[in-house]
């Protein structure tokens, strides 16, 4: 904080019993004043001034003008730092919140685990009538076709690891890909997956929020589609 310090060569109360100016009442140990301070001063300079010879009262113009101002940054800053902790409580809150639930991202490659299944969705045209989703192994090779109903926005479908042939499909990395059938031409579709939040990190600085997934790893909050 800027401080106007008092100086016996351009004092301006010199002669009016404050040669030696100090902040507020006399035991405070500080050469500094503050706005209070100054209007003390400033009241008593106007009342014992020579009526015939006035000091000039510009310079008590701009340095009032300048303790408005320091007054206004402090009180400025105090809100910002206010404003601050609470977004960044709330980043923690939201954080806390989204670890241990499902988060839909684009991607079109999931994990299988043993007894499991994936979780994923399409992203609907406007005008589609059906929608296909093809789930397809390491090799590429077709293992399973879902017929989905389509749903505005977005289309969700759950493979449970069952193959065409009926067999268990083992566990491991599986793609999916999508056509959505619209006024009867089929088209390629977005794919979207489901992935697990094991944890979410903060940033320091910006309070954003990076979740850490299991399967795609770190995303932030704008990657997401939906959460479940």
């Amino acid at each position: 904080m800027s401080t106007i310090q008092a100086d016996r060569s351009t004092n301006p109360y010199a002669g009016l019993g404050f040669d030696t100016v100090q902040a507020g009442a006399a035991g405070k140990g500080d050469a500094s004043l503050d706005q209070q301070d100054f209007l003390m001063l400033l009241t008593t300079q106007l009342k014992n001034q020579d009526p015939l010879k006035p000091l000039d009262s510009t310079q008590f113009v701009s340095q009032l003008a300048q303790f408005s101002q320091v007054s206004g940054v402090q009180e400025m800053n105090a809100s910002l730092a206010s404003l601050t902790a609470g977004i960044k409580s709330s980043a923690m809150l939201d954080g806390a919140s989204l670890v241990g639930r499902y988060v839909l991202l684009e991607g079109s490659r999931a994990t299988l685990a043993a007894d499991g299944s994936i979780v994923g969705g399409v992203a609907t045209p406007t005008g589609a009538t059906s929608v296909t989703v093809n789930v397809r192994n390491a090799g590429g090779e077709l293992v399973r076709t879902l017929q989905v109903a389509p749903t505005d926005g977005t289309t969700l479908f759950s493979w449970d690891g069952t193959a065409s042939d009926g067999t268990t499909a083992p566990p491991g990395v599986y793609s999916i890909d999508a056509t959505a059938t619209v006024a009867g031409v089929n088209q390629a579709a977005d794919t979207l997956i489901a992935d697990l939040v094991a944890s979410v990190s903060i940033d320091s600085g910006t309070y954003a929020l990076t979740l850490n997934t299991a399967g795609a790893g770190p995303v932030t909050l704008a990657d997401v589609r939906r959460v479940f």
